[in-house]
């Protein structure tokens, strides 16, 4: 029987190392809110100039990451050509996931402490803009995750919440793509482009959006430009939708037909030095994004993390299991921040506004940000967890699950996947 890339967690489970990537996912956005909202000292020094835009790049291997983990089932399904996944299943199980958490920190934070944006990241952090959302249309479209498509509510309520609109967007998003490649295949394309149209169309997409953007703010000041991408308008709608993100979740689909097709033609061991090279190619690619293509930079974040994540769950040249690397990340306390990530990105900037609003920080100082990413984190870290054993995991025991991928590409694929 051929044995799968990364048996060990096995082909259909847990990836070694996932965990750990979203943990370094959340524990940079969380460090890159707090020196955004530090002093000019912070955003003029190199602190702001260098580091807080790397760290700002949390955001796109959860993308990444989405992209990764939901398409690879629909990929096994058409690759070898057995019954597709259950979208009904699906569709239950993305929700599941999603909202039972949302909704309890939109309503705590939204209704009790206070600490969500009134009117939009635009308009500053005084008590007219961060406070208590008693509007019930905006709620409600908050609640619902809609605000995005509405410009009038752009960036309201739950600060990070923009994403979570592009995100669910995506989830609808991967049956219909996967149904394309099928058809494709079926219309007698050959099974591998057929499924590189997804990612490549989606790269398309978000790299000409991002691309009319720059282009359509080039002669705005700042101020403009940044009520062009987060504000009240109709740019920051497209901007902060799928189609904005959208090259981001391609590149975790295309890592995700890498490993497939590896899968599929039994490769069990991939050599050190390839994921040697996939590592540094990251690096370099990153690099790209500070060296004079700041513009791009989410972009490039986007394939930077694609190959990182490959570099992760790509087993090891000596045992066929989880390399190096994975295992680093599998350490319990990294996983299990992993775990509770989705709560740690929810949860994150309520409490820094909380904390400002009542004089808590340390200070604004470059020297005191280490000491306020502590402070957060010590309050994050338990509500997180408390979230996550009240609210997420009842949730996600609730979640339909299949039976285990299969590791031969002979043996029948599952009707899902056991989404994370």
């Amino acid at each position: 029987m051929n044995q799968n890339v990364g048996t060990i967690p096995s082909w259909g489970s847990r990836l070694a190392g996932v965990e750990g990537l979203r943990a370094a996912a959340a524990v940079a956005v969380l460090a890159y809110h707090v020196g955004i909202m530090a002093s000019d000292q912070v955003h003029l020094g190199p602190i702001g100039q260098v580091f807080l835009p790397l760290l700002g790049q949390g955001l796109p291997l959860f993308f990444v990451l989405s992209g990764f983990l939901l398409f690879r089932p629909f990929a096994i399904s058409i690759v070898r050509k057995g019954r597709f996944p259950s979208v009904r299943r699906y569709a239950i199980n993305r929700v599941l996931r999603i909202y039972p958490a949302y909704l309890v920190i939109f309503a705590v934070t939204a209704l009790v402490t206070g600490s969500v944006y009134i009117k939009g990241s635009t308009h500053g952090f005084g008590p007219d803009n961060v406070g208590r959302l008693t509007d019930p249309f905006k709620f409600l479209a908050n609640a619902l995750l809609v605000q995005m498509f509405i410009p009038q509510y752009v960036m309201s309520g739950l600060p990070v919440a923009w994403s979570l609109t592009a995100e669910i967007t995506f989830y609808v998003m991967v049956p219909l793509t996967a149904l394309l490649s099928a058809w494709l295949v079926k219309r007698g394309a050959n099974v591998a482009m057929a499924l590189a149209v997804v990612p490549a169309g989606m790269i398309i997409i978000g790299l000409g959006v991002t691309t009319w953007g720059h282009n359509a703010a080039s002669h705005l000041d700042y101020s403009g430009r940044v009520d062009f991408a987060f504000g009240q308008t109709a740019s920051a709608v497209l901007l902060r939708s799928f189609l904005g993100q959208a090259d981001l979740f391609g590149y975790g689909i295309a890592a995700a037909l890498v490993v497939v097709f590896l899968n599929e033609r039994g490769v069990q061991r991939v050599s050190a030095w390839s994921k040697v090279a996939l590592f540094v190619g990251g690096v370099a690619v990153f690099w790209a994004g500070t060296a004079g293509t700041m513009s791009y930079l989410s972009n490039l974040a986007g394939l930077a993390s694609a190959l990182f994540l490959l570099a992760v769950v790509l087993p090891s040249s000596r045992s066929g299991g989880a390399n190096a690397l994975a295992l680093f990340l599998e350490w319990l306390p990294i996983r299990f921040t992993g775990t509770i990530s989705y709560s740690i990105y929810l949860w994150h900037l309520p409490v820094i506004f909380w904390l400002m609003s009542h004089g808590l920080t340390v200070g604004d100082s470059a020297l005191a940000m280490p000491f306020n990413v502590v402070l957060v984190l010590g309050i994050v870290l338990p509500l997180s967890a408390l979230t996550y054993y009240a609210v997420e995991r009842p949730a996600m025991k609730r979640k339909k699950r299949p039976t285990r991928i299969p590791d031969s590409p002979h043996q029948e694929p599952l009707a899902s996947s056991a989404l994370s």
